[in-house]
């Protein structure tokens, strides 16, 4: 039950209460003038009122009043008190101005200091003032907060310039730790305390979580918790991985759905799961150009693939830049890394009627997509764009990856 049904239910109550006193007291009193012989409500010789003023209508309604009013600013102070976010972001602040701290929820009250563009605040609460809303803000840790006056204390900004978010590392009780929040609803928020990790596929499989209430919750830092703790990595990799599966399952024909999935282990270099995708006997050809079939194409087998990380500082001779002929030289590890992007930021599949140079052994079936990714905000997208092609052949009766190269605009 929300805070203000529970009030609204309080009042009733109490009303109830007093109506149920109100009749009784009036029943006893009655009982008492009977047997004095004395009409209700008369006097006696001067004498007070048989039936006390305070259990009239008149007394009665004045005390509800009275009480409806103390219940009802209690229900509003209450009501008033909101959690848009854990943390905040300034926006919505021109480049050249700042967002005025003050010391009270209000215009008029004096300024304790400034926040620029894009700062970072914990967030204790909200109030609603009339119609604008109003936060209480505090620095969060790692952040320079030289406009933060009076030692940093909770101050309050209007929440108009702030654009508000729960997924950040937050201290319970006070105590810093790895705790991670992940979103919150009305008053209480879910905080992941623990993630179970397979080493064997170097991935975190689930995540454990709890409800905790948000009056005990205080924004950490939304990137950095406890010393030597990178929970939030592990938290937002499983994620967007678990997103993109996800989405991958909901579009595309079986083919394509392949080819989602295989961009999702690449923009995550998750190299065990890949191989799984790999042809078994073939493994897959890679190279620095943009089509397939030149000197520069290497083979890499499933154990390379399984090596990747291990081998992360043994360079590669790749081939040459376009356009300058400098050598290119990487390892295998930086150059999947470039291979793709995060598959939400992917803009189509197409399937290609030539296979970019690759060649497919006669009697082998072979077909070739390009996932593409452009920025939709550049104004030169001819240019602005990268495109991941993937080789397929089938073997056994399925589809494995027998080439993978990296497009782009080139000279």
């Amino acid at each position: 039950m929300a805070q203000t049904e529970k009030m609204v239910a309080l009042i009733l109550a109490v009303q109830a209460t007093l109506k149920y006193t109100a009749m009784h007291a009036m029943r006893k009193m009655e009982k008492h003038a009977e047997r004095r012989a004395l009409p209700k409500h008369t006097t006696q010789r001067g004498m007070e009122s048989t039936v006390s003023p305070f259990y009239s209508d008149k007394g009665m309604y004045y005390l509800q009043s009275v009480l409806l009013i103390v219940l009802f600013l209690l229900t509003y102070s209450s009501a008033s008190a909101t959690y848009l976010g854990l943390f905040a972001k300034v926006d919505n602040v021109a480049d050249n101005d700042t967002l005025n701290i003050r010391e009270k929820p209000d215009y008029h009250s004096r300024k304790t200091g400034a926040l620029a563009q894009d700062a970072f605040v914990g967030v204790d609460h909200c109030k609603k003032m009339g119609k604008s809303t109003w936060c209480k803000v505090f620095p969060m840790p790692l952040r320079d907060y030289n406009n933060f006056v009076d030692d940093g204390k909770p101050k309050w900004v209007n929440a108009r310039y702030l654009k508000f978010d729960n997924r950040t590392y937050v201290d319970i009780d006070g105590k810093q730790g790895c705790d991670y929040a992940l979103k919150c609803k009305g008053n209480k928020c879910e905080v992941v305390v623990g993630v179970i990790f397979n080493p064997k596929i170097n991935y975190v499989t689930s995540l454990q979580t709890r409800w905790v209430t948000r009056k005990r919750l205080k924004a950490g830092n939304n990137f950095v918790g406890a010393t030597g703790c990178d929970r939030h990595r592990l938290v937002e990799q499983f994620l967007r991985t678990h997103k993109e599966e996800k989405a991958s399952r909901s579009r595309g024909n079986p083919l394509q759905k392949k080819i989602q999935k295989i961009v999702s282990l690449l923009s995550s270099i998750r190299a065990n799961e890949l191989t799984k995708y790999m042809h078994p006997k073939k493994g897959v050809v890679m190279t620095w150009s943009v089509h397939f079939g030149g000197k520069d194409d290497i083979t890499f087998t499933h154990r390379d693939i399984k090596n990747l990380k291990k081998n992360r500082l043994k360079k590669i001779d790749w081939g040459h830049i376009y356009g300058k002929g400098d050598k290119v030289r990487m390892s295998l590890y930086d150059y999947m890394a470039k291979l793709a992007k995060p598959l939400n930021d992917m803009r189509k599949i197409k399937k290609l009627n030539r296979l970019k140079g690759f060649h497919c052994p006669s009697g082998r079936r072979c077909k070739g997509y390009e996932v593409f990714w452009i920025d939709e905000h550049s104004t030169t997208k001819e240019y602005d764009w990268q495109g991941l092609v993937v080789i397929l052949e089938k073997y056994q009766g399925k589809w494995y990856v027998v080439g993978l190269l990296r497009d782009r605009w080139t000279i």
